[in-house]
C-alpha cells in the first residue's frame, strides 16, 4: 500500500482573512505606540494621594443627552401646538436642561410667547431667547 499525503484544500473564507488582517494590523499599530515615561522629581515631602474628580457641571452622560432630547421634544411640541408661535422658524437646542431658542419670528409678542412656552416645559431649568424679530 502506498501512502498518499492527505491535504485539506478548502478555499479561505474572505471574512476570516479580513478579520485576521485587521487583528494583525491592530496589534502592529498598538505595539508601535509608546508613551513617555513620567518624570518623577525627588521630594522631601511625603507623597500624598490626590484624586481628580471631574466637575458634574462638565460631564454629560447618555442619560443627560436622552433627557435633553426629551426636553427639546417637549418644547418643540408645545411651540407647534401654540396658536401664537405655530409655524414660526424656531430652533430648539437643550443642554443639561438649558434651552436655547434661535431663529426668526414676526413680532415681539411671538418672541416672548416662545420663551414662556419653553420655560413652562417640564425639565427646563433656563431659557436663552436668541429669537430675532423680522423687520
Amino acid at each position: 500500500m502506498s501512502s498518499v499525503p492527505f491535504t485539506l484544500s478548502r478555499p479561505a473564507r474572505p471574512i476570516s482573512v479580513a478579520l485576521g488582517a485587521i487583528a494583525v494590523a491592530t496589534l502592529l499599530v498598538a505595539c508601535g505606540k509608546t508613551e513617555p515615561e513620567p518624570v518623577i522629581q525627588p521630594s522631601s515631602q511625603p507623597a500624598t494621594p490626590t484624586t481628580v474628580v471631574p466637575s458634574p457641571a462638565d460631564e454629560t452622560t447618555v442619560g443627560t443627552d436622552l433627557d435633553d432630547s426629551v426636553v427639546t421634544a417637549r418644547v418643540k411640541s408645545a411651540l407647534a401646538s401654540d396658536d401664537v408661535v405655530k409655524g414660526m422658524d424656531v430652533s430648539v437646542e437643550t443642554r443639561k436642561g438649558q434651552v436655547v431658542l434661535s431663529g426668526f419670528v414676526d413680532t415681539g409678542p411671538q418672541r416672548e410667547r416662545a420663551a414662556e412656552i419653553a420655560q413652562a416645559a417640564e425639565g427646563v431649568s433656563e431659557v436663552r431667547n436668541d429669537l430675532i424679530v423680522r423687520q
